[in-house]
């Protein structure tokens, strides 16, 4: 009977090596807790044998090497067996690492309940994850517990309250796969969750932050970090308690003194735009969001102007070419021909008729018929000519210079505004050069300002552009422009506190949200999906040509208004002339 029984709980044991370990599992056998030999022995040896059968190594552990398991790195179950409770009860639980799997397998005692007594360990075992086999030789009904904690509502502390039966052994069929339940407790019975805040756009909204110090509370507060944490607390079933922490936006290493909060117990999770920066004092929750810090520059179209019309009209000068050689070649034909001319009338008759002032002068030969009708031509390509460069003038703007690369908006000439104390965070030869070379500002904003009114550039994360853009856009043109290429690319991670009992399960719940894309999806709410719409139609109006009307793109007379004052000046000159004339006249005939 007794080789039945021994055979039956061995098939259970490696039934749960087979389900509790994943690649390439090893069971570690410990039985220098048995006084019995003999039994030890036997124990071991039919063990051995079954998981051998299985594929699974094991090895035994001599005495004292028990102590020594945290050095192991594989994927490991230790099954130690017991001859009693008591002995159960006496062991030294620091020297066992919580990082491998437990299997304690001891008899049901006859004279006393073992689990009941058991008790007596369950605040030093709870911790760890082990697991009681307690034998019944007479049944062969074994049994499996274990002391789960669990947050207490009225404290809000972790507490265990008593064993839990999770599985039953049964002539060698387990009744489920659970063996090695979770420990750490994960609903928390509404306790708060103490979290840290920085403020940054689009992770966190904090009115009036800059009024705050660090771990003062906070009541109301938004953003991409708080909607993630809102999750937290309904996965958890807990609240949140908010509390700011200072740190600068600009240069994050500085202002650490928040973490003495985290590692002293104060705050469970510090979040708000932070990175994995500060060593192993606390754990971080894996990354979760990633933004670029870029370069961005001032953009405006060229201002309408007669300057700039006369230089978009450049190829003009074909036509002051020809002008000079129909001139000059109507003088030389008259003069070969004998006609009567003079230099002067030629060029004031030819300029009259290119631009469509006078009629063609009169031809007396072939030659000057010729002239004529190349004369003519021109004057219909001239009036084409000027007619769709004024029409594209008066209504179409051309879209600004525009840059690709770092290296040319940094030979671009432009001034470059960037905080002194910030601005050294990129180990590259060239940048640092250039960086020695930028103007002064003190803050996110004013370099912002400072770039739009002097034609600027300067450098801003990748979340905060997108408000920029949109804030700064007029007539639903961009005033801010990003370049395509990024200067170094950033990886947020929020801080737990090390020893917390919810580290695995937050890091956990992080990953899958990302790999899901849902924290893609928070992060484009949290920055406005409005706002995004607005920047991108604004960029997009930008690089485009813009028509300035809005349908049929009519002249008006004030964008015509140049021509009226130069035909009106014209008149009264000539009205002046005139006159002048007349009056000549008048005193001659008197004379």
């Amino acid at each position: 009977m007794e080789a039945k029984f021994l055979n039956n709980i061995t098939k259970c044991i490696t039934f749960i090596g087979n389900s509790e370990l994943q690649f390439r599992p090893t069971v570690i056998i410990d039985t220098q807790y048995v006084n019995n030999k003999t039994k030890g022995n036997r124990f071991r040896g039919k063990l051995a044998k079954k998981l051998m059968r299985n594929g699974i190594p094991s090895l035994t552990v001599a005495e004292g090497l028990i102590s020594k398991l945290q050095d192991i790195s594989f994927n490991t179950l230790v099954v130690t067996y017991f001859e009693n409770c008591d002995d159960i009860n006496n062991l030294d639980f620091s020297n066992i690492d919580k990082d491998i799997k437990q299997l304690m397998v001891t008899f049901e005692s006859t004279s006393n309940n073992c689990i009941d007594k058991l008790q007596e360990i369950k605040n030093s075992v709870d911790k760890y994850d082990i697991t009681f086999m307690l034998l019944n030789i007479r049944d062969d009904i074994n049994k499996f517990y274990t002391f789960i904690p669990k947050m207490d509502a009225n404290t809000c502390e972790v507490v265990v309250e008593r064993y839990y039966h999770i599985n039953t052994c049964a002539n060698g069929f387990m009744q489920s796969n659970e063996v090695f339940p979770e420990k750490e407790p994960i609903n928390l019975n509404k306790c708060p969750l103490k979290i840290g805040l920085a403020a940054l756009q689009p992770f966190s909204q904090i009115n009036d932050y800059k009024s705050l110090k660090t771990y003062d509370h906070i009541n109301t507060t938004k953003g991409f970090d708080v909607d993630i944490l809102n999750i937290f607390a309904n996965y958890f079933n807990a609240t949140l308690d908010l509390f700011y922490i200072y740190r600068k936006e600009e240069n994050p290493y500085v202002n650490t003194d928040f973490i003495n909060f985290i590692i002293n117990g104060s705050l469970d999770i510090c979040a708000g735009g932070l990175y994995r920066m500060y060593g192993d004092a606390v754990a971080y929750s894996g990354l979760y969001a990633r933004q670029a810090i870029l370069w961005i520059y001032a953009v405006k179209r060229d201002e309408r102007s007669w300057a700039t019309l006369l230089d978009d009209m450049h190829d003009i000068y074909m036509f002051f070419v020809f002008y000079a050689s129909y001139s000059i070649s109507w003088y030389l034909i008259c003069k070969f021909d004998g006609d009567p001319v003079s230099f002067i009338d030629t060029l004031l008759y030819g300029w009259g008729a290119l631009v469509g002032g006078t009629a063609l002068k009169e031809v007396t030969s072939l030659k000057q018929k010729i002239l004529n009708l190349g004369l003519f031509i021109m004057r219909i390509y001239l009036s084409a000519y000027i007619s769709i460069h004024l029409y594209s003038f008066l209504t179409i703007k051309e879209p600004p210079d525009m840059f690709i690369t770092d290296d040319e908006l940094m030979d671009s000439g432009r001034v470059a505004f960037l905080e002194t104390s910030t601005k050294y965070f990129v180990d590259d030869e060239r940048y640092l050069e250039f960086g020695n070379t930028t103007v002064e500002c003190v803050s996110f904003k004013d370099c912002i300002e400072k770039t739009l009114q002097q034609n600027g550039m300067t450098m801003v994360l990748q979340g905060n552009f997108f408000q920029f853009q949109s804030d700064t856009a007029i007539n639903g043109e961009a005033r801010m422009m990003k370049l395509p290429e990024h200067v170094l690319t950033v990886y947020n991670e929020m801080l737990i506190r090390k020893d917390s009992p919810l580290v695995d399960d937050l890091q956990k719940l992080l990953q899958n949200l990302f790999e899901a894309g849902i924290t893609e999806a928070l992060y484009k709410k949290a920055i406005g999906l409005l706002v995004m719409e607005k920047s991108t139609r604004a960029h997009s109006n930008m690089l485009s040509h813009s028509y300035s009307c809005q349908s049929g793109c009519t002249i008006t007379v004030e964008q015509f208004a140049v021509i009226f004052y130069a035909y009106s000046f014209g008149c009264i000159l000539s009205c002046v002339v005139f006159a002048l004339e007349l009056y000549s006249r008048g005193r001659h005939v008197l004379i």
